[in-house]
C-alpha cells in the first residue's frame, strides 16, 4: 500500500479521485450551497466505509504508467493501468451543472498492466487491483481544505482521511482544472474544464 499512498504525492492524470477544491471551497471560505449526495458512509470516528456498489460506478478515465514510478517511462514495462470512476449520483449532478456537488466521491483504482493473456494480440490488459483511493468533494464535511482523500487497503476496511495538508489536496488544487480535479484526462467531462 506504500506505492498507492505514494502516488498522491505527485500530479497524475488518474487522479480523481480523482476532484475538487472550487473557488467558493477554498481555504478560509465559507461552504458553497448547493446540493448535497448521500453516498458517503462514515463511522462515528470519521473513516469511510468502502462503498458496496463501487463496481457499479461511472467509468472516467484511464492512464498507462501513470503510477509516480521513479525514471523514464518504459514502453516495455509500463507500470500500472489507472483507472477513475464516480459515484452514479454524483455523475448525474456534474452533467447537470458542470460541478461536483457536496458527497461527490471519485474512485481510483490501480492495477498491473499484463502483457501475457491469451488469446490477446499485443499490448496491456489490467491484473488485480493492487490499490484504491476515493478522493470526496465535500465543503461542508471537510470545511477547510474542502476535500479529503482516503486510501484503502486490500481488505477494503474503512479507511481516515490523509492528514489536513497532504501533498494530494496541494497538487490537485493546483494542477487539477476542474473543481481541483484531473478532468482535463477523462473524455466525458472536459467540456466542464475550465480554460
Amino acid at each position: 500500500m506504500r506505492s498507492v499512498v505514494r502516488s498522491c504525492v505527485r500530479s497524475s492524470p488518474v487522479l480523481a479521485a480523482a476532484v475538487l477544491l472550487t473557488a467558493s471551497g477554498a481555504l478560509g471560505q465559507a461552504p458553497a450551497a448547493g446540493p448535497r449526495l448521500a453516498a458517503a458512509k462514515y463511522s462515528a470516528n470519521g473513516e469511510l466505509a468502502w462503498p458496496a456498489d463501487a463496481d457499479r460506478w461511472v467509468f472516467l478515465g484511464t492512464s498507462l504508467g501513470g503510477d509516480y514510478a521513479e525514471g523514464p517511462f518504459d514502453p516495455a514495462n509500463p507500470g500500472t493501468i489507472g483507472v477513475v470512476q464516480i459515484e452514479p449520483s454524483a455523475y448525474a449532478e456534474v452533467l447537470k451543472t458542470g460541478k461536483y456537488a457536496d458527497g461527490t466521491m471519485l474512485l481510483l483504482t490501480f492495477y498491473p498492466a499484463t502483457a501475457q493473456s491469451e488469446p490477446q494480440l499485443k499490448g496491456f490488459v489490467q491484473g488485480e487491483a493492487r490499490g484504491r483511493e476515493i478522493h470526496i468533494v465535500d465543503r461542508q464535511r471537510f470545511p477547510i481544505e474542502g476535500r479529503a482523500f482516503f486510501v484503502f487497503g486490500p481488505d477494503l476496511k474503512p479507511a481516515a482521511p490523509l492528514p489536513l495538508g497532504s501533498e494530494c489536496i496541494r497538487c490537485h488544487g493546483e494542477h487539477g482544472r476542474l473543481d481541483s480535479s484531473f478532468a482535463q484526462f477523462y473524455p466525458v467531462l472536459r467540456r466542464f474544464v475550465r480554460q
